[in-house]
């Protein structure tokens, strides 16, 4: 018999993606989870030669997952 692990409700892990929120703002890390440096949303941000340049912001030591 295998128990799941209880996850407390202000950790939450998304396989896969970072998707930690920008601060101040509503925009979410698409980087990969565990990624180093900063965050990275590349859906936003102005075009440049037919594509979105993306906005990025710095990653802080303990931060989890979406809220």
């Amino acid at each position: 018999m295998s128990a799941k692990p209880a996850t407390p409700e202000q950790h939450v892990e998304i396989p896969g993606i970072c998707f930690i929120r920008q601060p101040e703002g509503a925009r979410r890390c698409t980087l990969s989870a565990g990624h180093h440096g900063d965050h990275q949303h590349f859906y936003s941000g102005e075009f440049r030669n037919g594509f979105r340049v993306g906005t990025s912001w710095p990653g802080w030591r303990g931060e989890t997952q979406a809220d």
